[in-house]
């Protein structure tokens, strides 16, 4: 009777080992399983202020959910805010005395014109008057040269007797009158050529003037190039108090704090890190011998052992080179001694639904099917 019943066990159990044998066949046939899975994110971003400074405050705690554009931290300010205000009223008070130096040069550059047009006007007229006191002048010259005639004529005649006193005397008057005349005109030619010389004088005097309005345009030039330093300054001032504010890039979650309030950091340390939950993929490190009839958009079962749980999820993509390929030591086969060691490639699988619960560096492991001839 024992002897019945051992069999009857033997057979059965040989039964469940065919039978368990066939289903791992057809599983290994059909799938690829690999316990080498690791939750990652390619939306980890560390987040760091760009300058050294005392952080004033950080608004977030370790896994507080963020929108995006929340602020999460902040540098104290108060130097650059006092630097930013001293440039701005530098800046301000320069403009002032710019636009001021800017209407002294406008007003005595409209003044040396206007004095300039008024010498020149002044010369003009005074060269025509010139023109036609000399052209008097030698109008009267010439008369003059015609009564000379006619006196030494008379005098002649008055002296041998022929005409009267009356008479020679009325023609000398005339030319005694004329000469003088001329005389007293060739005296206010002379002072007018005196005048022309000194309008000239004022003219030069005048553009020379324009020196000064030279001086004022350096002046601005000066004033603007200073300016533009300030101005810089103040780029660089608000831009450094720009960079004393730390923002979330996006949607997400706080994973880690590296620093806390009233702390000082130097630029780049590591402050804040933030995760988008709804980016969470599996990394999975499958050997080549498993690689057969895995491509993307395979279907896969991803189990996850914190959770203890089972998500969906397919194939994204298959990276093109093996893990070793990038390891810090590579192997040296240049000698052609090596022991063949099984590669394994980077497989991304994507979840079908955003996970819930399923944390940055969870492990677990995975079931691919195999879907490709």
């Amino acid at each position: 009777m024992k002897k019945k019943v051992a069999l009857v066990l033997l057979i059965i159990l040989i039964f469940v080992s065919i039978f368990g044998l066939y289903k791992y066949i057809v599983f290994t046939k059909n799938y690829a399983s690999s316990n080498a899975v690791f939750v990652k994110s390619d939306s980890l971003t560390f987040l760091s202020f760009k300058l050294p400074g005392k952080i004033e405050k950080i608004y977030v705690n370790e896994g507080d959910e963020v929108k995006k554009d929340t602020l999460l931290a902040k540098l104290d300010t108060k130097e650059l805010e006092f630097k930013r205000k001293a440039l701005i009223n530098n800046i301000n008070s320069l403009d002032e005395k710019i636009k001021a130096t800017i209407i002294q040069k406008n007003k005595l550059q409209d003044d040396i014109n206007d004095n300039i047009s008024l010498i020149s006007e002044n010369i003009e007229k005074l060269k025509k008057t010139i023109e036609a006191k000399r052209h008097g002048i030698k109008a009267e010259e010439y008369r003059l040269a015609k009564l000379k005639s006619d006196f030494l004529r008379f005098q002649n005649l008055y002296k041998k007797g022929k005409i009267s006193k009356e008479k020679f005397e009325s023609v000398k008057t005339a030319y005694l009158a004329l000469n003088e005349k001329i005389k007293a005109d060739k005296k206010i030619l002379l002072s007018m050529q005196n005048d022309l010389n000194i309008l000239n004088i004022k003219l030069k005097m005048a553009k020379n003037s324009f020196k000064d309005v030279k001086r004022l345009e350096k002046t601005i030039a000066s004033m603007k190039e200073s300016k533009k330093a300030l101005l810089e300054n103040l780029k660089v001032i608000e831009k450094n108090i720009k960079d004393s504010f730390i923002y979330a890039p996006f949607d997400g979650k706080i994973a880690k704090k590296f620093a806390s309030s009233k702390e000082v950091v130097g630029a780049g340390k590591r402050v804040l890190s933030i995760v988008n939950p709804k980016d969470l993929y599996v990394l999975n490190l499958l050997e080549e011998t498993k690689m057969k009839g895995i491509g993307k958009g395979c279907e896969v079962k991803i189990h996850i052992d914190a959770l203890d749980k089972d998500f969906e999820g397919y194939v994204s993509k298959i990276l093109p080179a093996s893990a070793a390929t990038f390891a810090l030591v590579p192997r040296d086969i240049s000698s052609g001694e090596f022991t063949k060691l099984a590669q394994r490639f980077y497989v991304r699988i994507k979840f079908k639904e955003v996970p819930i619960g399923v944390l940055v560096g969870m492990s677990g492991e995975v079931e691919i099917k195999r879907c490709q001839k």
